[in-house]
């Protein structure tokens, strides 16, 4: 065995477990699966608000999962009477660490609510809820099927996103009720449900690698395996990174 090759090592934002009255950090097994299959080793990083340098100095890239909503007071607004869920320990933690990777010009991915604060962190704005708010009819919280494609999204096809996909357009799963309203002016949107409502955005190039899909590509991976090579190319540029660094 050589015990020089290093795997990139991939910080992951946690949920809160479902029990209310632990403090308990927890994640999904898709996460894992993806990130190891993609030549990564993940780690958990708890909200710890205050210690996010000594997170991310243990870190080459930063995987931020999906989850529950986001409170409204990071947007200005009440909480809408749909959205639910929170986390406010978890909504202080990953605005902070997201802003110190993006300094730091660490890659990231944010899947789901991953991107939701990635967008909000670097200045953008949120709907609370889409139906309500941007005015679509169509479903996207399918939750009884969050394995399966259920809905196209069109991607740009200059994008980052359309060159590691291998294609502008593909079927998603679907499990959420917000999404993007404005996009941060350091990311652009990259792909769009038939709807209008933002499924991705990016930024890559010199400013390092920051990608977010509103999908869920760990938990369709193994029908789709393309999906796997989002996973492939933030491993990539988190192995990058640990040379640089």
């Amino acid at each position: 065995m050589n015990k020089n090759i290093k795997s990139p090592v991939i910080g992951m934002t946690a949920l809160r477990s479902p029990d209310q009255t632990s403090y308990h950090h927890i994640l999904t097994g898709p996460y894992v699966r993806c990130i190891t299959a993609a030549g990564g080793y993940p780690i958990v990083l708890p909200a710890i608000v205050g210690r996010c340098q000594e997170a991310l100095s243990l870190v080459d890239g930063l995987l931020l999962i999906g989850g529950g909503d986001i409170e409204g007071k990071h947007l200005g607004a009440e909480n809408h009477p749909k959205a639910k869920f929170f986390n406010p320990l978890r909504d202080e933690f990953e605005l902070a660490i997201i802003k110190l990777a993006a300094q730091w010009k660490m890659p990231m991915l944010g899947i789901c609510r991953g991107l939701q604060i990635m967008n909000i962190a670097l200045g953008g704005s949120l709907y609370q809820d889409i139906n309500d708010e941007q005015g679509t009819a169509f479903d996207h919280m399918r939750e009884k099927t969050p394995d399966l494609p259920v809905h196209a999204v069109s991607i740009a096809a200059e994008s980052c996103l359309a060159s590691i996909l291998g294609t502008t357009s593909l079927s998603v799963n679907s499990v959420h009720h917000q999404a993007i309203k404005d996009v941060s002016s350091k990311l652009k949107a990259v792909a769009w449900a038939p709807d209008g409502v933002i499924e991705a955005a990016e930024a890559c190039g010199d400013s390092g690698f920051m990608l977010g899909v509103q999908w869920h590509p760990e938990r369709i991976a193994e029908k789709q395996p393309e999906q796997l090579r989002l996973f492939e190319r933030f491993i990539g540029a988190a192995g990058n990174y640990a040379q640089r660094k």
